[in-house]
């Protein structure tokens, strides 16, 4: 029974790197991350621009229609940049882990506990970029089949954008059209590309770490009375992949406090527009919002992993044939027992913990804020 190796598992996450600017193999940074960098960042003050000069009470409807664009772009730079300062720390935690995977393929007994989990990262990932390569294709082309019906059924040309922005020049002719066009629906796929790049890579590590944990309870709850021996061994692997966890924490911290905090503006606005917009627009708004769900939902799911695996070494040391053991391996058991009751988990820059709770409350606050908009909406209907 064999598993993917973990150059399998992390190659779409390395072509991915390569497209930011940011080359996986190589912890040194490279000039050119700035070039993508740059054209998002033109969009985003392009959008930004729009949206403060059609700032009024007529325009509500419109402004909740831009702010989920204008968040998701800012949102992408904002996660890929912690990821850039960090790139050595993640390109030594990726080593290490790769040492440690190596070590579970050679050992077929292991293999069996992690073959589920490796097999469904693979999968998580795979369908993770497709989706949202599929929400950006419908939002970057939208305009263009409008245009291509308008010209069917009028037989006029009206020249559109996948996103509002203001730009010092009107491009009402192909010639000025084309170029606008071609800015847009680049800084689109390089947030696409940015936000799957860091959450990926945010499955995938947690996902490493969290089968490290699950092999140690393994061995720890097979450990008999004649393998005392091995106790000190297994006690400095739980104190390295405790380390491990911590780089993990450290990587991520600030992307999943941005993602949180972005996240519940994005779902209410989502939700706003889902019951007040257009029936056209439907469509690009349900696959937003399904893109945004699923980023924030997988965010929590592998948290919580983090959480559950990480405790669970304290009740398979208790499952151990502890109490056939001498007093010294008993005090090492019940120093290991309590360290895992502290278990590790990944927050939002220590705001809050990455867990199934997160998710409930970051639900819950975007539900706030949905029914304020509707509440301030509503005048504007009457």
């Amino acid at each position: 029974m064999e598993i993917p190796s973990f150059q399998d598992l992390v190659g779409q996450i390395k072509v991915n790197f390569r497209y930011t600017g940011m080359a996986y193999e190589r912890p040194q940074h490279s000039i050119i991350f700035y070039i993508p960098f740059i054209v998002i960042t033109g969009v985003v003050i392009e959008e930004t621009a729009f949206f403060v000069s059609r700032m009024s009470s007529e325009n509500f409807l419109e402004l909740t229609e831009l702010a989920p664009c204008l968040a998701m772009g800012l949102l992408s730079q904002l996660k890929i940049l912690p990821i850039f300062l960090k790139k050595e720390k993640v390109y030594k935690l990726t080593e290490a882990l790769e040492i440690l995977y190596n070590s579970i393929r050679n050992d077929p007994a292991q293999v069996v506990y992690v073959k589920n989990d490796v097999v469904q990262i693979k999968i998580l990932i795979k369908y993770y970029f497709i989706l949202n390569v599929i929400l950006i294709v419908c939002y970057n082309f939208w305009p263009l089949l409008i245009m291509l019906y308008n010209y069917a059924v009028n037989g006029e040309i009206q020249f559109l954008v996948p996103y509002a922005i203001l730009v010092p020049f009107s491009y009402d002719s192909l010639y000025t059209w084309f170029p606008v066009f071609f800015h847009l629906i680049s800084g689109g796929f390089i947030c696409v590309l940015y936000f799957t790049t860091v959450d990926a890579l945010y499955f995938f590590l947690t996902s490493q770490v969290c089968i490290q944990f699950l092999v140690l309870s393994n061995e720890l709850e097979k450990l008999q009375n004649n393998e005392q021996s091995k106790l000190k061994d297994i006690v400095k692997k739980h104190q390295y992949i405790l380390s491990l966890s911590d780089d993990l924490e450290d990587i991520f911290s600030l992307p999943n406090f941005f993602n949180v905090i972005v996240g519940s503006t994005l779902i209410c606005a989502l939700g706003f527009n889902l019951t007040t917009g257009e029936l056209a627009k439907m469509p690009k708004f349900l696959l937003f919002l399904s893109s945004v769900l699923l980023q924030i939902l997988m965010m929590s799911v592998f948290g919580e992993h983090l959480i559950q695996e990480s405790g669970r070494i304290a009740d398979a040391v208790y499952l151990c044939r502890w109490y056939e053991m001498d007093q010294s391996t008993k005090n090492s058991i019940l120093i290991i027992m309590r360290r895992a009751r502290r278990a590790q988990k990944m927050t939002a820059y220590r705001f809050s913990v990455i867990s199934y709770g997160s998710f409930t409350k970051i639900i819950s606050t975007s539900w706030s804020y949905f029914t304020i908009l509707r509440t301030v909406y509503k005048p504007d209907i009457n």
